[in-house]
C-alpha cells in the first residue's frame, strides 16, 4: 500500500482502471435498482409523501424565513425537514418535467447507486488499491453484515445476502440518511488531506461535503465527527492539538454554511423530540456505553500499530469498531449514548465492508497465484449470484402501483374538495401523505422527530389514546381537537388499508360525531365548531394559561373550548395571505383578546388599526393578541423568522460568500505579493 496515497501521480492506467471499476459498480447496482428510473411505486408505510409534499409546496421557501401553514397547527419551514433531498425532488422535477414523486424514486435510485461507488473511490485514492477498493465497494453493494452481527430481527445466516440497503431507500425511508453516508468516503478522504496537506482547497472541499451531508439527514453529522476522531487518532499524532483545532474549525465552517436549516432551537428541538418518544437520553447507562466503547477503542488503539503501520489500515478498524458499537451495545445491552442506535446499521456495514476486506489482504497477498485465482473464481461467482438474487428481489418490491388506488390519496383528495379551509386531522400514513397529493392544512402531518411544538405532539398522542376507555377516550380527544381548531378527524380502523392504525379506541366516535366519509375502515368525522375560522374573541381568563402536564390534563382546556362555543362572543374572520401573513377582522371589548389556532414563534409581529400589539404565548403553544382597540379591530400578522432564525440564514450566505471569494482572494494577494 502506498505510503503517500492521494498525492501520489496518477498514471492514465490508473485513471482507466479506476473509471472502469466505477462504471462497473454503477452498473451493477442500477441494473438492481432500475426500476427507479422509471416507474412510479406507492409504499405508503414511508415518509415518501412528506418528502415530496414539501418539494411540490415549498417554493421560494428555501431561501428565506417562511412560515408552514399546512403541519402541526404551523411551524417555521426550517422545522419541516432537513432540506437536501426535498429540495433535490423539486430540481430534479423541474428539469426533468416528471412527477415530483417519480424524481424522489430517480433520486433514491441515484444514490442508491452511488454510494458504492464514491466508497470505492475514496478507498481507492487513501491506499492505492484499486482491486481491493473495488471489492470492498461490491461487497459493501451485495451483503448485509449487520444481520449476522445485530439482525433486525430473528438471526438467520441467510440474512447476510439481503438486499437490506435498497429495502430501506424504497420500502421504507432511508434516503436521507443514505445520501448522506454517500458523502462520508468522501468526507473522510478530505479531511485526510486536509489534516496532513494543509491546504485551502482541501479545507474547503472538506467543509462543503460536511454541510452537504448535515443538509441530507441529521445523522450526518455523527457519522462524520465519528469517523473524525478515528482520522485524529491515526494521522499525525505529532501535531495532536493542531489537528484537533482545524478538524473543529473546518466543521464550525460547514455548521456555518447549513446554520439556515439547523439553527440551535432545532436542534434543541430534536433532542427534546427524541426524549419525548421512548428514547431514554443520556442516563447513567450511557455512561456506561461510553465506557465500554472506550476500554474496546483504547485497547485496539494500542494494538493496532503491532498488526500494521499503516494509518489507513488503522483507520479502518478503528472506524468499523465504533460504528459496530453503537447499535451492538444498544441492542446485546440495551444501553446507548446516542439516538436512534438502530439507524448506524447504515455506517456499520460502509465500515465493515472496508475492514473485512483491506483486513483480509495481506493474508489474501501470501496465497499462491493459483490458490488466489480459484478463490476469486469463487468469490466472483457468488457475487453474480448476488447480483441475480438482487434484481429478482428489486422486480418485486419495485412493481409499479397506481397511488390513485390508495386509502391515503381517495381521503385526502376528498378532503380537499368537500371541506376546503378546514383544518384536519389525518391518521397515520394518510396524514404523512396527504399534502403529497393536496394543500390541506393539518393538526399533525409532520416529522415527530423534528417536532417544533411538544404541547402540539401531547395533543396527538391525546387524540390517538386518551383515556382507558372509549368514553373518556372521546372526552379527552375532543377537547383538544377543538382547541386546535381541528374541524375533522380521521379514524382508521383495525381493518383499514391506512398503515399505522394509531388510534387505541377507534370506535369512540360513533354515534357522537357526524360522519361525513367512510372506506375501506377510514372514517371521517365531523368536529363541532361554532366557527371553522383559526381566530377567535375570547375573554383574557379563558385562554390556557398554564402548559398541560399530559393527555388527559383538560380542565383549563374545557374551560378554553366553552369560550370557543360562546355565542354571545363575536366571531372574527381570518384569512391567509400568502403564509407570511394573517388577516383579521372583528370586533374586540375590553377584557377580551384574540386567540389563534397557530403556533406560537417569536417571528410573528401583530398590527391592530395600525398600531403595533402584543404578541403573546398561551399554555397550548398557540398565539394570543392584545389588540389594544375597543370596537372594530383590523389585525395584521406578519412572520420573518425572529431574529434567531434570521441571523442563522445571514450565518450561511456570509460563509457561502466567504466561500465563493476565497480562492479569488488569494490568487489576488498572491498577485500582488509578486508585484511588489
Amino acid at each position: 500500500m502506498s505510503a503517500d496515497g492521494p498525492d501520489d501521480a496518477l498514471s492514465r492506467r490508473d485513471l482507466l482502471l479506476a473509471a472502469v471499476y466505477s462504471v462497473l459498480l454503477l452498473w451493477i447496482n442500477a441494473y438492481v435498482c432500475r426500476e427507479l428510473f422509471f416507474a412510479q411505486t406507492a409504499y405508503m408505510n414511508s415518509m415518501h409523501g412528506f418528502w415530496i409534499a414539501l418539494a411540490r409546496m415549498a417554493g421560494d421557501s428555501w431561501f428565506h424565513a417562511t412560515w408552514w401553514p399546512y403541519w402541526d397547527c404551523g411551524i417555521p419551514f426550517e422545522f419541516t425537514y432537513s432540506p437536501l433531498i426535498p429540495g433535490s425532488i423539486a430540481a430534479w422535477s423541474a428539469l426533468g418535467k416528471v412527477s415530483h414523486a417519480l424524481a424522489l424514486q430517480c433520486i433514491t435510485g441515484l444514490v442508491y447507486c452511488l454510494a458504492p461507488v464514491t466508497l470505492f473511490l475514496a478507498a481507492w485514492l487513501l491506499t492505492r488499491a484499486p482491486g481491493y477498493s473495488f471489492a470492498a465497494a461490491l461487497f459493501y453493494s451485495l451483503t448485509a453484515p449487520t444481520q449476522i452481527l445485530v439482525p433486525d430481527s430473528d438471526f438467520a445466516v441467510r440474512r447476510f445476502w439481503d438486499a437490506r440497503r435498497l429495502f430501506l431507500v424504497t420500502v421504507w425511508d432511508d434516503t436521507p440518511h443514505l445520501a448522506a453516508l454517500t458523502l462520508l468516503p468522501l468526507v473522510i478522504l478530505f479531511l485526510s488531506l486536509a489534516i496532513r496537506k494543509r491546504r485551502l482547497g482541501y479545507y474547503i472541499a472538506t467543509a462543503v461535503l460536511i454541510a452537504l451531508a448535515g443538509l441530507a439527514s441529521a445523522f450526518g453529522p455523527t457519522m462524520i465527527a465519528m469517523a473524525a476522531v478515528c482520522l485524529l487518532f491515526v494521522l499525525r499524532r505529532e501535531d495532536c492539538l493542531r489537528n484537533i483545532v482545524l478538524t473543529i474549525s473546518i466543521g464550525a465552517l460547514a455548521y456555518a454554511i447549513s446554520a439556515a436549516f439547523y439553527p440551535p432551537s432545532l436542534l434543541r428541538a430534536i433532542r427534546t423530540a427524541s426524549a419525548s418518544h421512548g428514547e431514554p437520553g443520556f442516563t447513567a447507562g450511557s455512561v456506561t456505553a461510553l465506557a465500554i466503547v472506550t476500554l474496546g477503542w483504547t485497547l485496539l488503539w494500542r494494538y493496532l500499530p503491532r498488526w500494521t503501520t499503516d494509518w489507513r489500515l488503522q483507520f479502518f478498524g478503528l472506524f468499523a469498531y465504533l460504528t459496530s458499537s453503537v447499535p451492538m451495545i444498544a441492542a446485546y445491552l440495551h444501553r446507548q449514548f446516542l439516538p436512534q442506535p438502530g439507524r448506524y446499521k447504515l455506517e456499520m456495514e460502509l465500515a465493515l465492508a472496508l475492514a473485512v476486506v483491506f483486513g483480509a489482504r495481506s493474508w489474501f497477498d501470501r496465497l499462491s497465484l493459483s490458490l488466489k485465482g480459484a478463490l476469486l473464481f469463487l468469490l466472483l461467482a457468488l457475487a453474480g449470484e448476488q447480483i441475480v438474487s438482487h434484481r429478482v428481489y428489486a422486480k418485486n418490491i419495485l412493481a409499479p402501483a397506481d397511488v390513485t388506488r390508495t386509502v391515503e390519496y381517495r381521503a385526502a383528495r376528498w378532503v380537499e374538495q368537500n371541506l376546503p379551509g378546514v383544518r384536519v386531522m389525518m391518521p397515520g400514513s394518510i396524514g404523512q401523505w396527504a399534502n403529497a397529493f393536496t394543500d390541506m392544512a393539518q393538526f399533525g402531518g409532520g416529522s415527530w422527530s423534528m417536532a417544533y411544538s411538544q404541547i402540539q405532539q401531547t395533543g396527538l398522542s391525546a387524540v390517538y389514546n386518551g383515556g382507558d376507555t372509549a368514553p373518556s377516550d372521546a372526552r379527552v380527544s375532543l377537547a383538544w381537537l377543538k382547541a386546535f381548531g381541528v374541524g375533522a378527524v380521521g379514524v382508521s380502523g383495525p381493518d383499514s388499508q391506512e398503515f399505522w392504525k394509531p388510534f387505541a379506541h377507534p370506535a369512540k366516535f360513533e354515534g357522537m360525531l357526524p360522519v361525513l366519509w367512510r372506506e375501506e375502515g377510514v372514517t371521517i368525522y365531523r368536529v363541532p365548531q361554532r366557527s371553522a375560522a383559526l381566530a377567535h374573541v375570547v375573554p383574557q381568563a379563558a385562554l390556557v394559561t398554564r402548559t398541560p402536564s399530559g393527555p388527559r390534563d383538560i380542565d383549563g382546556i374545557e374551560l378554553y373550548d366553552a369560550a370557543l362555543d360562546d355565542q354571545s362572543l363575536p366571531l372574527a374572520e381570518f384569512r391567509w395571505e400568502g403564509r407570511n401573513r394573517i388577516r383579521i377582522r372583528t370586533a374586540v371589548s375590553p377584557g377580551q383578546v384574540i386567540s389563534l389556532q397557530v403556533s406560537y414563534h417569536r417571528g410573528w409581529h401583530g398590527v391592530a388599526n395600525g398600531r403595533e400589539c402584543e404578541v403573546g404565548r398561551d399554555g397550548l403553544g398557540l398565539i394570543w393578541l392584545r389588540p389594544g382597540c375597543a370596537g372594530v379591530c383590523e389585525v395584521e400578522l406578519n412572520y420573518d423568522g425572529g431574529r434567531g432564525l434570521r441571523f442563522f440564514r445571514y450565518l450561511s450566505y456570509t460563509a457561502i460568500a466567504a466561500l465563493l471569494l476565497a480562492f479569488p482572494a488569494r490568487r489576488l494577494r498572491f498577485s500582488l505579493r509578486r508585484s511588489s
